[in-house]
Order: C-alpha cells, then structure tokens, then sequence
C-alpha cells in the first residue's frame, strides 16, 4: 500500500452554467472516473485556470458522487479568478488551487462521477482540474 495521485477529472474551455459532466482522467470524453487501486480517496485538488487573458470565472461548482459513499454526493465550491489581465489576481498566473480532505473508500469497479458549473458567473474558458491524493 502507498500514497498516489492521479488526474480524476478535467473541464476545459466549457463554459457551463448548469452541473455538466467532467471528462474523466486527462482524456476529452465525459465520464466516470475509476481509481488505480482499491483504498481511499483522502484528499481531493482543485484547480481553477484561465486559459487565455479574456478567461473569466469568479468561483466554481464541483460535485462527485459515488454510491457506497456516505454522503453519496460530496461538494466543493472554490473562488476562481477574474480576467488574467487585471493586477494582483494572484501571483501564480491566476490560477486558484483549492485542497479538501474528504477520506472516502474507493475501488476499482467503484466508478466516481464528477461534474461542474460555473453558476451565474458568466464563464469565458475556464479550466478545471481534480487531482486525488489515494492511499491504496
């Protein structure tokens, strides 16, 4: 057993308003994501980033829901950033990394859903990025 991560889920370019499903892993299809090795999930990463200097999102919606979790449904809410051209946004480009320790079982025939919005922010090209910290 050991400690892993691995790209869960990614939204690039969508600018969704309403819960929309994540491509799983690096790929560009939705989709439910499945963990390497059976364990736990103990930490989940969020990355909100612009993509171009006319990107906006001022704060974003993630769900993932897996069915032997309790709750089944677990919900970050993370600040986003304003246009990349505007001073004093951030010192890293913009990009807003957000940590949440959730310490949930998973297996490998245990898919994880994930989905996004960027609810009444009026996005322009975001990108979201979960990364997972897994013990298995």
């Amino acid at each position: 057993m050991g400690i892993y991560t691995d790209v869960m889920f990614n939204l690039s370019g969508a600018v969704v308003t309403t819960l929309t499903a994540m491509n799983f892993g690096v790929g560009a299809v939705a989709g439910a994501y499945s963990p390497q090795l059976n364990g736990r999930l103990l930490k989940v990463v969020i990355h909100l980033v612009p993509q171009a200097a006319s990107s906006l999102a001022e704060h974003g919606r993630y769900e993932m829901s897996q069915t032997n979790w309790k709750p089944n449904i677990i919900r970050f809410w993370g600040p986003g950033f304003g246009l990349p051209t505007v001073a004093g946004r951030g010192s890293d480009g913009n990009q807003r990394t957000h940590e949440f320790v959730i310490d949930q079982p998973v297996q490998t025939d245990w898919p994880i859903t994930g989905q996004a919005a960027y609810v009444g922010t009026a996005p322009v090209t975001p990108t979201g990025i979960i990364v997972g910290t897994f013990n298995g």
